[in-house]
């Protein structure tokens, strides 16, 4: 019987983001393709013979109660599964947070993926993932992984096929950006119109043609994230100055990406952006295979 099990737990970054109408429930319609990439957090689950969770992590910043979506994950599949025994997560992290990377959300899959294992619970892929949705908007989607398109207010996610292998360098500002705010900044723009990027790219992406892959990469946020902040914005310009073949917001912010085709030009690309900016990461995209299958580290018994 396995003791404990180790994870990796990647963020995403969003080709498309389209931002569609507001619903009855106070969530928003979108439509995005999304890909999972190897910046990642370490998640280390542990049994522990009395019931219960809980959750320790290397950053005092991160919240350690029922707030967190890894304590909320396990709290939700141990209920579900009726077990006994109970959890400890040890986190280590290393996707900023309030960044638009969806790592608590990954955190929350992982945390779902691992207990599946380590409990042999033998939940479907399905249950998992509807446990996921329960979650948070994110969190199904990284129970897919790879190059996925996601709908509704982020639930309904479909898995495309991988995406040809891109290179990204990701900036994490000392600005942070209020979700709701963000979406509430976009509710009051007279005339707003989506880009609606997300259908046409996908045609893209089943050619595999590249170069116009990365130049239709569109965000909806960025109308009303770069107005009202100027060093976001700046950050955006610089990516592209830093020759960067594509730079966009991530999700609703703060960090931006710039693309890359090759290890060597996104290497040489962070070595500009850190000049001025202290956190700044370099990975790459992954396949499906590689988000779920491949990250995990081992198991002790």
């Amino acid at each position: 019987m396995k003791k404990q099990l180790t994870l990796q737990s990647p963020a995403k970054v969003n080709y498309t983001l389209d931002i569609l109408s507001r619903r009855e429930d106070g969530y928003h319609n979108l439509s995005s393709i999304v890909q999972v990439v190897s910046l990642s957090d370490r998640i280390t689950l542990l049994r522990r013979e009395g019931p219960g969770t809980s959750l320790e992590c290397d950053d005092p910043s991160i919240p350690s109660d029922s707030s967190n979506l890894a304590a909320r994950a396990a709290e939700t599949v141990l209920q579900f599964a009726g077990c006994r025994e109970g959890v400890h997560i040890r986190l280590e992290k290393r996707i900023p947070a309030q960044a638009g990377l969806g790592g608590g959300s990954s955190n929350a899959a992982a945390v779902i993926r691992g207990l599946n294992r380590l409990f042999e619970l033998h939940m479907s892929l399905a249950e998992m993932t509807t446990l996921a949705a329960k979650i948070g908007s994110d969190c199904a989607l990284f129970m897919t992984g790879g190059t996925v398109a996601m709908r509704g207010r982020g639930e309904v996610v479909t898995p495309l096929q991988d995406g040809p292998r891109l290179w990204f360098v990701i900036v994490k500002p000392e600005a942070n950006i209020s979700t709701a705010r963000a979406y509430a900044a976009l509710d009051a723009l007279p005339n707003r119109v989506s880009a609606r990027s997300t259908r046409s790219l996908q045609e893209i992406l089943a050619k595999g043609d590249v170069e116009r892959l990365t130049a239709r990469f569109t965000n909806d946020f960025e109308q009303v994230v770069f107005p009202e902040h100027l060093s976001i914005a700046l950050l955006h310009d610089e990516f592209l100055m830093a020759r960067a073949r594509n730079a966009r917001l991530c999700g609703s912010g703060s960090a931006v990406f710039g693309v890359c085709y090759s290890e060597a030009e996104a290497k040489e690309v962070a070595r500009i952006m850190r000049l001025k900016y202290r956190d700044v990461f370099v990975c790459r995209s992954l396949t499906r295979e590689e988000s779920l299958n491949g990250w995990e580290e081992g198991a002790s018994e």
